[in-house]
C-alpha cells in the first residue's frame, strides 16, 4: 500500500527527487434553481410525438360547407375474373346544389399547375383519432394550473387520484371519449399536425433558453467553508460562512415536484450570525441526494476543524 510522505518541517527544503506536496482537491457543490417554466416539458414532448403520429397516420382534412353529404358509391368496372364487384369511390353533396361531385374530380380540378398536373387538394394532415387533441388540450391546461396553483400534502394527491379516477371510468366504457363529447353537444377537438407542431416548437425554445441559459444564473456554490449565492439574473454574488448553516427542502407538491420535475423540491437555507438570513432557491432537481451530498461536503470542514 502506497503512502504520501509527510510535508517537511517547516524551515527546510524538499530533498532532490522526492515527490511534490499534493494539494488537495476543492471540493464545491452547485445547486441551480429553475423557473416554473422547466415543468412545461410535457407540452413540448407530447405535442412532437402527436406531431408525428399525424404525420404517419397520413389523413387529411377537407373543409367543406353546412349540410355537405358524403355518399359512399360502386362503379361496374370491376374484374369478373377476380370477384371484384368495382371500385369504391364517394360523391359529395354540396348544399344548395342538385349536383354532386366526387372527390376525386374535386383534386383533379382544384388548382391547375403550370406545365400540367395537378396539387393535392387536401394538404392539411389531421388525425382521425378523436382522443388525441383532448387528451392534449388537457394535458396543456393541467400543466399550467400546477404550475401557478401549488397543491400540497394531501390536497395534490387527493386532485391526482381523482384525475386518474375519472379517465379510468372514461376509458373503461366502450367509445367512453366518443360518448363524453357527444354528451357535450359533439364537441370534437381536431388539431392538426401544424398545429401540433408550432406549439410544441414555440414551447421547446422557450424551456431550452430558460433551462439552459437564463436558470444557470440562480444558484448558489456550496464549499467547504463557505458559500455564494446569486438568488436573481444579474443580481450580485453574497458570500455567507457555513458555519451554523441549515438546510431544509419542501418537496410535498405532488404533481410539480414528483410528476414533471424529477424529485425535484424548494430549498430554503438560512444562515447564523448577527444578520440571519433566509435563502429561497425554487426548483432545484433532484433535491434529496443533491443535499446528502451537501451533508458530506460541510462534514469535511467539520472534521478538518476538529484536527486542528
Amino acid at each position: 500500500m502506497s503512502t504520501v510522505p509527510p510535508p517537511p518541517p517547516a524551515g527546510t527544503l524538499p530533498l532532490a527527487g522526492a515527490p511534490a506536496p499534493q494539494i488537495p482537491h476543492k471540493r464545491e457543490i452547485t445547486l441551480i434553481s429553475h423557473s416554473m417554466l422547466f415543468y412545461w416539458w410535457p407540452i413540448w414532448l407530447l405535442g412532437s410525438v402527436m406531431a408525428l403520429v399525424t404525420y404517419f397516420e397520413d389523413h387529411r382534412l377537407a373543409v367543406v360547407p353546412a349540410g355537405t353529404t358524403v355518399t359512399e358509391k360502386k362503379d361496374d368496372k370491376g374484374n369478373v375474373w377476380k370477384d371484384d364487384k368495382g371500385n369504391t369511390y364517394y360523391e359529395v353533396g354540396i348544399p344548395g346544389s342538385n349536383t354532386t361531385k366526387s372527390l376525386t374530380e374535386a383534386a383533379e380540378k382544384s388548382k391547375p399547375v403550370p406545365g400540367g398536373g395537378t396539387i393535392n387538394a387536401f394538404p392539411t394532415r389531421v388525425s382521425q383519432k378523436v382522443w388525441m387533441a383532448p387528451v392534449f388540450c388537457v394535458v396543456l391546461l393541467v400543466t399550467v394550473v400546477i404550475t401557478n396553483v401549488p397543491l400540497r400534502g394531501l390536497w395534490s394527491f387527493l386532485v391526482l387520484l381523482l384525475f386518474v379516477v375519472i379517465a379510468l371510468l372514461i376509458t373503461l366504457v366502450p367509445d367512453g371519449w366518443d360518448k363524453v363529447l357527444g354528451a357535450l353537444g359533439h364537441l370534437h377537438i381536431y388539431i392538426n399536425m401544424a398545429g401540433y407542431l408550432f406549439i410544441a416548437s414555440v414551447v421547446f425554445v422557450l424551456w431550452s433558453v430558460s433551462v439552459f441559459i437564463f436558470d444557470q444564473r440562480t444558484y448558489i456554490v456550496i464549499t467547504p467553508g463557505q458559500i455564494r449565492v446569486c438568488e436573481h439574473v444579474g443580481a450580485s454574488i453574497r458570500t455567507f460562512d457555513t458555519t451554523g448553516l441549515s438546510f431544509e427542502k419542501q418537496r410535498d407538491d405532488l404533481f410539480r415536484h414528483w410528476l414533471l420535475g424529477f424529485f425535484s423540491g424548494d430549498l430554503i437555507v438560512r444562515t447564523s450570525g448577527a444578520e440571519r438570513e433566509t435563502i429561497r432557491l425554487p426548483n432545484v432537481l433532484w433535491i434529496g441526494w443533491r443535499l446528502e451530498e451537501v451533508q458530506k461536503l460541510l462534514a469535511e470542514k467539520a472534521t478538518v476543524s476538529s484536527q486542528v
